[in-house]
């Protein structure tokens, strides 16, 4: 009864979520309207229990782990069934499929969950305690991304007019689902390292903005100390720090002073370095924990692009008569879509060389991060924190007083109206056996929930445009 409660409100949730969105982009909802809902919507997840994912338990484990000096890149969390009672609750507590694993967080990431151990210790509290720290930490980040969206709006278009762009922003990030349900509900990791990734990225706007060489180099050291941190609490991140490299020596060049270029590689390798170094003194360990990140691709989800191209090949080859190894079809599509991610990538990138353009950095880290979610060997809802917050940022840029939006935005509102909702919808507690199993069950699940959850899109993106329409014949 309550895993059935918990679907048809995430449901709902998802549908209230295109409502709303419908009237950001029909330009008749306020600002405060927008952050009033995402308050009401994220309380209960702010103020319950973890939900949908036992992720946070697993932070929690690690950094007991962490606490003990034992490094939780090298050791799973079953370690601390040696330490009595206090290690036989966090372990109880996490999913069994983790619980020999090795974390593959960097040393900000660990340097987090040992805090949050060591609070719970602290305060006497063990397990509870962790937490709700660690909850703390989510929502913090969570308010701190928000924020630093409407900075990075507000760097590009100082006066957002009617107030329709902040809206856009607030609907698309502050209230989506994904959002509520597992950065907040879910205490993920991935809130810290997305808000650090946009505080790079307003850093490195102002370092843009100033004509002072001595504040630009500093403001630049900013922006890639925030990347290197927001990549050492999650891998993915690294990709801010490789774009802010790359715009650094483009900028440079474009002034044709070899000294410029010299001083813009020093500058970011050595912040860069003293970031991680940081980093990795928060976390008490070396970085050890590059040799984990093949961990989350130990196991396979239904929803996946890999997974669901694998799916599709191995019933074609099933229905010509080919016998097919097991997995061999799945290691062969997951490379194929991260080639497929990289090669997107290093594209968005090289384009901006030779025209840059205010908006490269948003459109870098919106949609390279975007085809890293969806190129990633397993794909979960919290991955999408790296890339939504700039998209939303983009389809506000493109709005102003007139209706209806801007054919161009269609597009990208639907790439995050999507991914939110098929992803929301996919890890529903009831609903999670039945996704893990969609590579052996065949195509035809799939395809029946992306109809349906395409047709939802639709309604959302196509909605404003029709209302338009209609108003115009009038």
């Amino acid at each position: 009864m309550l895993a059935a409660t918990a679907a048809v409100a995430v449901i709902l949730l998802c549908l209230s979520w295109l409502l709303l969105l419908a009237r950001a982009l029909r330009h008749t909802l306020p600002p405060r309207a927008a952050v009033i809902a995402a308050l009401a919507w994220a309380t209960p997840f702010a103020l319950g229990p973890p939900l949908f994912s036992r992720d946070v338990y697993a932070y929690a484990a690690q950094g007991e782990l962490a606490r003990h000096g034992l490094d939780p890149a090298t050791h799973g969390v079953s370690d601390l069934l040696a330490r009595g009672p206090t290690g036989e609750i966090f372990v109880a507590a996490v999913d069994p499929r983790w619980r020999e694993t090795h974390a593959p967080y960097g040393g900000l990431g660990v340097g987090a969950e040992r805090l949050a151990a060591a609070l719970g210790d602290l305060f006497g509290t063990g397990p509870a305690g962790a937490i709700v720290v660690l909850r703390v930490v989510a929502v913090l980040s969570t308010v701190a991304l928000v924020l630093l969206a409407l900075r990075l709006l507000r760097a590009q278009c100082p006066a957002p007019g009617s107030g329709s762009r902040l809206a856009v922003v607030l609907v698309l990030l502050a209230a989506n689902p994904f959002v509520i349900i597992h950065l907040i509900g879910g205490s993920h990791l991935d809130a810290l390292a997305a808000a650090l990734l946009a505080g790079a990225l307003v850093a490195d706007q102002a370092r843009r903005a100033t004509t002072d060489t001595g504040r630009a180099l500093g403001l630049a050291a900013l922006a890639m100390v925030l990347a290197c941190l927001a990549g050492s609490v999650k891998a993915t991140a690294f990709l801010g720090a490789g774009w802010l490299l790359l715009v650094h020596l483009r900028d440079a060049q474009r002034v044709r002073h070899l000294r410029a270029a010299a001083a813009a590689l020093g500058t970011d390798l050595i912040a860069g370095s003293a970031a991680l170094l940081a980093a990795m003194a928060a976390g008490g360990f070396g970085p050890t924990w590059i040799s984990a990140l093949a961990t989350s691709g130990t196991l396979e989800t239904g929803v996946a692009p890999a997974s669901m191209l694998a799916t599709g090949l191995a019933a074609l080859a099933g229905l010509v008569g080919l016998d097919v190894a097991d997995g061999t079809v799945l290691d062969a599509t997951r490379a194929l879509t991260l080639a497929l991610a990289g090669l997107i990538v290093v594209w968005l990138a090289l384009r901006t060389w030779p025209r840059p353009r205010p908006r490269d950095g948003l459109a870098v880290l919106g949609y390279g991060g975007m085809a890293v979610v969806l190129g990633s060997p397993v794909v979960y809802p919290w991955y999408l924190a790296l890339s939504v917050p700039f998209l939303a940022v983009l389809v506000a840029l493109e709005f102003d007083r007139a209706e209806p939006p801007p054919h161009r935005t269609g597009p990208v509102v639907w790439l995050v109206v999507v991914t939110s909702v098929w992803l929301c919808a996919a890890t529903l507690s009831p609903l999670a056996a039945t996704w893990r199993l969609l590579g052996r069950a065949g195509p035809l699940p799939v395809v029946v929930v992306a109809v349906l959850l395409g047709g939802m899109a639709l309604a959302a993106a196509g909605w404003p445009r029709w209302s338009g329409a209609r108003t115009r014949r009038r």
